[in-house]
């Protein structure tokens, strides 16, 4: 194997997920249920409304405390401040979970990624996940789709308090393991995120087109992140089925 370092990406790598935050089933549910579990009362528009606010005033006041670009905020602090108050991390959970599975209609994993990461981990590499993402929503998608047991450590971005492609992220992972960046490969489905990150600390990158962006879009991004094609591999057509002849 040319590598010893697998860090994948999550959410159009290895999971395929859709999701609708704009849904507006979604909001009268969160109004119920924030009503009838902590006794909040507000109306969906206007909970959908300060929750989008909130998000947006979360991000700069983290952005102007880290000094990222690419600030990554803890969901949970949005939820307690539109109920007012602190929440215990179970019911936390369960509020986060049952949101996000109120506004997903799809969650499965690519045919062929249990097979290609088994293949990586008995070929004797390590296999790590960098996600964009919040742990709260995360930790049960990974359990749901039997990714968990496949990674050697798992990297959340709103653990971090920054997100790809911030480079500083992937060097945290490359720095706690004292990798050697040249046995190592980040393997994603978006060029400015994952083939950005890994452009910023010089690692190679895989870029798979599992959403068939068109060539002209793809190239725009590489350009955007001046990626350096000697270390950027590109597999335009995803095959879910050949994806361990791929990632090998």
């Amino acid at each position: 194997m040319k590598y010893k370092n697998y860090i994948f990406d999550l959410y159009g790598t290895l999971i395929d997920i859709h999701t609708d935050e704009k849904n507006p089933k979604l909001w009268e549910y969160m109004s119920v249920y924030l009503k009838d579990n902590f006794g909040t009362v507000i109306e969906a528009t206007e909970l959908k409304s300060n929750y989008l606010k909130l998000c947006k005033s979360e991000e700069k006041k983290l952005a102007k405390e880290n000094g990222s670009n690419h600030p990554e905020i803890k969901i949970e602090w949005v939820w307690e401040k539109l109920i007012g108050r602190q929440v215990p991390d179970f019911e936390m959970r369960t509020l986060c979970n049952s949101f996000r599975e109120k506004s997903r209609d799809k969650l499965v994993r690519y045919e062929g990624v249990a097979e290609a990461l088994t293949a990586i981990k008995d070929a004797g590499a390590n296999v790590y996940l960098l996600s964009n993402a919040q742990r709260l929503f995360t930790e049960k998608e990974l359990e749901d789709t039997k990714l968990t047991q496949y990674f050697d450590d798992i990297f959340i971005s709103s653990d971090k308090g920054i997100k790809k492609p911030d480079g500083q992220f992937l060097q945290d992972l490359i720095d706690k393991h004292s990798l050697n960046k040249e046995e190592c490969v980040m393997i994603g489905n978006e060029v400015l995120a994952d083939v950005g990150v890994a452009m910023a600390v010089g690692v190679d990158s895989i870029f798979l087109n599992t959403y068939n962006h068109p060539r002209w879009d793809i190239k725009r991004d590489l350009s955007r992140c001046g990626a350096d094609m000697e270390k950027v591999k590109l597999i335009l057509e995803v095959t879910p089925a050949e994806y361990k002849s791929l990632i090998i």
